[in-house]
């Protein structure tokens, strides 16, 4: 987002978190970065020395949590100390992951823009019946929290200050408190970078029809969910395989139930791969299954359009507003139970395994729809409405990037 602020000719600034340093130097140091993009990469020693602790202690989830909150604080004290009067347009708080980690620099008078925000979507109930107890108590803890975010007094303030606010879903204005939602506008907000040109790989006539599944292997992610559809749409006939890229807590729990379900031979566990590894299988796979639960805005979906690949999801979160029927299949979860998600998922397999020409359509519509995703962009679709909320001749954008693990 930086990069692509910068290439539209504003000059920006990024006060950032020192967790990804080595990177960002390498890429100033190769002297590819835009002139008019500049770093403060900064943390307080004793915050980098908490979190290098927890992480060493295996507290991954508590310590990202705990860091990113408290950085907040640092960033504020910097930005008050150095750039209150720096003379800067706006501030851009850019983030990745969610709403729950709200800036606090818009206290410091100068216009505000927060997001692209997600992180508010939520699993519906009937479709969280197969979780163990434990995750349905976590998903329910989850739904609190995102409710609570309207009465938390650093959210409440951030969304008060701001001057304009990005969601990624009209699930994640949840978290903003009904009278700052007028600010608000709905924009996925998501890019990929450039990835070489792809053509929709010819399915060979009998063979089988490839499923991909990528991502953590959790119960949200829907994992489970696909390994379901598959059988349901062996039942029906058709010689339909699934592998499935990722690891995770539950992958014990799937390996299982594609043995209860008789599938075993057919579903494929690749584990974690490397990325380079993960884009050469979307060329080796005829469509994407991904029915997440609540995802906001996965780049896995994007990878399967830049690869050509249709998508079969739920109409639920960020995918809903991602796909369509030009460019995969959506399911609509709306009052619906899980085994009839699980049987519409199956069917949505049948129809595309048993139509190449309707399946090369959307192989084709999902190319298409990946140019639309492209930082550039992508990037350039959000500033022009920030322009219109802030009309300036020289505009400065200080962009404040956080790197977080959700």
């Amino acid at each position: 987002m930086a990069i692509e602020t910068a290439r539209l000719g504003h000059v920006v600034h990024v006060l950032t978190q020192t967790e990804f340093r080595p990177e960002i130097e390498r890429e100033i140091a190769a002297g590819v970065l835009p002139k008019n993009l500049t770093f403060d990469i900064y943390m307080p020693r004793w915050l980098e020395a908490l979190r290098d602790r927890g992480l060493k202690m295996g507290f991954f989830s508590l310590t990202w949590h705990a860091v990113n909150f408290l950085w907040q604080f640092c960033a504020l004290q910097r930005a008050w100390r150095l750039y209150r009067h720096s003379g800067f347009d706006i501030i851009h708080h850019v983030t990745l992951a969610g709403i729950r980690y709200p800036t606090l620099l818009a206290s410091l008078g100068i216009p505000t823009v927060i997001g692209p925000l997600g992180g508010g979507e939520r699993a519906p109930f009937a479709l969280r019946k197969s979780m163990p107890l434990k995750e349905r108590l976590s998903e329910l803890f989850r739904d609190m929290h995102n409710l609570e975010l309207q009465i938390d007094p650093f959210t409440r303030s951030a969304f008060r200050n701001a001057a304009l606010i990005f969601v990624r879903s009209k699930e994640s204005l949840v978290a903003v408190p009904p009278r700052y939602r007028d600010k608000a506008l709905v924009d996925v907000g998501m890019g990929i970078a450039e990835l070489a040109k792809a053509r929709p790989q010819l399915r060979p006539p009998g063979s089988s029809f490839q499923l991909l599944y990528a991502g953590r292997l959790v119960y949200w992610k829907g994992a489970h969910l696909a390994i379901r559809a598959v059988a349901a749409a062996r039942s029906q006939g058709v010689d339909a395989s699934l592998t499935l890229v990722g690891s995770g807590p539950a992958r014990e729990d799937f390996e299982k139930l594609a043995q209860r379900l008789g599938i075993s031979a057919h579903v494929r566990f690749r584990g974690q791969a490397p990325h380079s590894e993960t884009l050469a299988l979307f060329r080796e796979h005829h469509a994407f299954l991904f029915p997440s639960l609540h995802d906001a805005a996965p780049t896995v979906v994007l990878e399967a359009f830049a690869n050509g690949l249709p998508v079969i999801c739920l109409g639920l979160g960020g995918p809903a507003k991602m796909v369509d029927d030009a460019c995969g299949c959506v399911i609509d979860a709306a009052d619906r139970s899980e085994g009839e998600c699980v049987s519409a998922l199956g069917d949505a397999i049948a129809s595309l395994a048993s139509n190449e020409e309707k399946r090369l359509d959307l192989a084709n519509g999902a190319i298409q729809r990946y140019q639309r995703y492209k930082w550039p962009s992508v990037t350039a679709a959000i500033y022009a409405e920030i322009e219109k909320r802030f009309p300036t001749q020289n505009l400065e954008s200080r962009t404040v990037e956080r790197s977080l693990s959700v």
